[in-house]
């Protein structure tokens, strides 16, 4: 896997960005932090809130295409998260999946990458630093101890 260029088709490929959720722990936080810019965008799934679902329009109601706080750097091919910080959990574990990453064409897929080498990268597996390279190695035989 190749490391993030900050492409944004994460953040802006509707199919992906219509079907995204935030946690109760997510809704929670920005609550305490006092995130209205953040939670006018949530419509809250259940009483007490179990959840969220995201980038829903204050002013239609609608989903929206792409997330609200992605914005393009001026005359480059680089997006920014305007929330970073405090981003909601299903962003932070982006990508999760080898097809998850081709549905949005993501920039750091190559060919052979398997769902190991994702999670290899997003530092799931015990021990693994977030961000390593895949190591490709790993399946294969030793032919010369």
């Amino acid at each position: 896997m190749k490391p993030c260029t900050q492409c944004g088709r994460c953040c802006t490929y509707d199919r992906f960005m219509l079907s995204l959720q935030a946690t109760a722990e997510d809704v929670q936080r920005w609550i305490e932090e006092g995130r209205d810019d953040i939670l006018q965008y949530c419509d809250m799934i259940t009483s007490p809130v179990t959840g969220a679902d995201l980038w829903i329009s204050p002013r239609t109601g609608n989903e929206m295409p792409r997330c609200p706080f992605v914005r393009k750097r001026r005359n480059l091919p680089i997006y920014d998260c305007r929330i970073y910080e405090t981003r909601p959990e299903v962003c932070r574990e982006y990508p999760k999946e080898v097809h998850h990453m081709q549905s949005v064409d993501c920039e750091m897929l190559e060919d052979g990458d398997t769902d190991a080498d994702v999670a290899r990268f997003m530092g799931r597996e015990a021990g693994a630093e977030v961000g390593a390279a895949p190591d490709n190695d790993t399946d294969e035989i030793e032919k010369n101890p």
